[in-house]
């Protein structure tokens, strides 16, 4: 079993940590300290050495940070976890609910003068200087300092010294060497002599490695150096090469993660970084630098035909995976079976596949009040038996060596109430809007994320998430520039694959959401003499709506047909074990 179901949460330490660090931010001379979720790389996810926010607060949830004062605390926390984060954290936070509220307003309201001390390996420069600006009239100042959790944290797990491989050719579809080409005249178009990566998906998409420094998340934790002539200094434990051959690699020279800083001091002209991702402490390393973007950030998120190949035999072979869960749910007893149960059954159908590597992410499997957890992970300690006409959320996904795959489902177990069918079928709608949509070229994800929430807004709702995310191929399921959502200004460009994920959720009762990965591709012509470019989507993932949740009264007959269609699709595309075929036939039967 890949998942744990462990509770990792020492409850009884919350309070004593949080008195530890205040103790040592007297002996710095401290008013405040800030906690970030993120680590050096600044990731999404992190290893289990840094999760300081976890280890500090007990909140496990994948976005936050924390803001700790002599007598008070709080934690600062997106829509998704705004019940989590109040079954997981003591009292002695106050939870604020972030970016409606925003940091430097909480501090001016909470501290009239102070010293905020912060680790500059842990925060950006877009994070810092935004900050300061925002506090530049008022008598708060930011103080870089060291990390106060790491002396603190006794027991801290060490670094892992996982081995790195190589991705083939084959699934990699472009040769690093070319990749490095490719960046080398972006470097040389904008006159800088060198860029400075730290972000792992970048540098293991551009060299073609992979590794498991991560949880859920092939990638190599390293740091790299390209100049304008294609050579790569790569900065990485060297231990991790023991089994790795650089044969294919020519244009690198490796050197231990312990020198990056000090070959930074030494860089001629002007060096390119990021200035989102960009750790102060870096920044301050280099004495003549520019802020860009990442170049390799857009040619990773934009899929080559072999990238795009792959990722769609993995939605296959995943597709069959999922159907035969769906199958094996149906017949279940409601009240006999838990939320453990089911993600157990549905990881072991995916490692059945010799290209499976690993889950994409932990299940999230809720049921019931559990399903309203957008992102809620199953414990010995939470999980729960499903009961009769509950309805179960799962969301998962796969790493294969060819693609990477993220699809959620939500099913009723036994008889679904009114309630539930009404909002199931409103999710359902927004998902086929966005699924159905031909849109002109120069669009972002903002632009069409509201699509998707009309349903819901028109009876008064809507759902604290964004619809969509941008997804790597065996790197990140979490990989931008891209997303559908209000605050995602990123055109839209073909090759790029995106979720399609809107929810509801009920409190204390349900939750729903529904979830397709889809290609951004160009849209046929239409033949009527429209000279506009147009884009469409393609739609990955393939499993079954559950029909028993569907209200056909409120669909539109375009509606319909779009379902109908996508599950004949089904059908003919997913060749599903035999066992499991009389189900999908009768899973896929016509709405009409």
């Amino acid at each position: 079993m890949i998942q744990s179901f462990d509770d990792k949460k020492n409850v009884q330490n919350f309070e004593k940590r949080l008195s530890n660090l205040r103790t040592q931010m007297k002996l710095k001379g401290l008013d405040g300290y800030l906690v970030p979720r993120a680590d050096f790389f600044q990731g999404e996810y992190v290893a289990p050495h840094d999760e300081r926010l976890a280890f500090l607060t007990g909140f496990s949830g994948s976005a936050g940070f924390c803001c700790v004062f002599m007598k008070k605390a709080a934690i600062f926390i997106d829509g998704r976890y705004r019940i989590q984060v109040k079954q997981e954290v003591s009292n002695s936070y106050e939870i604020v609910h972030w970016p409606e509220k925003k940091l430097w307003d909480w501090l001016k309201d909470n501290i009239s003068n102070g010293i905020i001390g912060y680790d500059p390996d842990l925060h950006t420069s877009s994070e810092i200087e935004l900050l300061e600006k925002n506090l530049r009239n008022d008598s708060i100042t930011l103080s870089k300092t060291d990390n106060l959790i790491d002396i603190i944290w006794t027991k801290q797990p060490p670094c892992k010294n996982n081995y790195i491989l190589e991705h083939k050719h084959e699934y990699a579809g472009k040769k690093s060497l070319v990749k490095c080409q490719d960046i080398t005249k972006i470097l040389i178009n904008e006159e800088q002599q060198q860029c400075v990566l730290t972000d792992p998906e970048s540098i293991s998409w551009l060299l073609n490695i992979r590794g498991n420094d991560v949880p859920r998340i092939p990638v190599v934790q390293a740091c790299a150096i390209i100049n304008s002539v294609g050579q790569v200094d790569l900065f990485i434990d060297l231990n991790k090469l023991k089994h790795y051959s650089l044969e294919n690699l020519p244009h690198v020279k490796t050197h231990p993660f312990s020198n990056f800083k000090n070959h930074l001091r030494e860089l001629v002209g002007t060096t390119r970084i990021d200035y989102q991702k960009t750790p102060i402490s870096i920044k301050d390393c280099i004495a003549n630098y520019v802020f860009c973007e990442d170049p390799c950030i857009l040619p990773k998120a934009i899929k080559n035909p072999t990238e795009l190949k792959g990722t769609r035999k993995a939605h296959y072979r995943d597709g069959i995976a999922v159907i035969s869960f769906l199958a094996w749910l149906d017949c279940q007893i409601p009240g006999e079976f838990t939320e453990i149960d089911a993600v157990t059954k549905l990881e072991n159908l995916r490692q059945n596949h010799p290209d499976f590597r690993d889950i994409s992410f932990d299940t999230i499997a809720g049921s019931g009040p559990n399903g309203a957890l957008p992102h809620y992970r199953v414990t010995n300690k939470t999980n729960r038996k499903i009961q009769n006409s509950e309805i179960l959320l799962v969301d998962s996904g796969a790493q294969y060596f060819d693609g990477t795959t993220d699809i959620t489902r939500s099913i009723s177990i036994g008889n679904p109430s009114l309630e539930q069918k009404k909002f199931y079928t409103l999710v359902l709608k927004g998902m086929i809007s966005i699924s159905r949509l031909r849109f002109p070229r120069g669009l972002s994800g903002r632009d069409i994320d509201a699509l998707a929430r009309v349903p819901l807004w028109s009876i008064g709702h809507d759902y604290d998430h964004g619809t969509g995310h941008g997804v790597g191929v065996y790197l990140s399921v979490h990989e931008g520039p891209q997303r559908i959502s209000k605050a995602n200004n990123e055109i839209l460009r073909e090759g790029m694959i995106v979720s399609n994920e809107p929810g509801f959720y009920r409190e204390s009762s349900f939750g729903i959401r529904i979830e397709n990965l889809l290609i951004v591709r160009r849209a046929p012509d239409l033949n009527n003499g429209s000279k506009r470019q147009m884009l469409t989507f393609e739609t990955l993932s393939f499993a079954p709506f559950d029909r028993k949740l569907i209200q056909r009264d409120i669909l539109n007959s375009e509606e319909i047909k779009w379902i109908d269609d996508y599950h004949q699709n089904i059908l003919t595309k997913i060749k599903a074990p035999k066992d499991d075929l009389s189900w999908l036939e009768k899973a896929t039967r016509p709405l009409k």
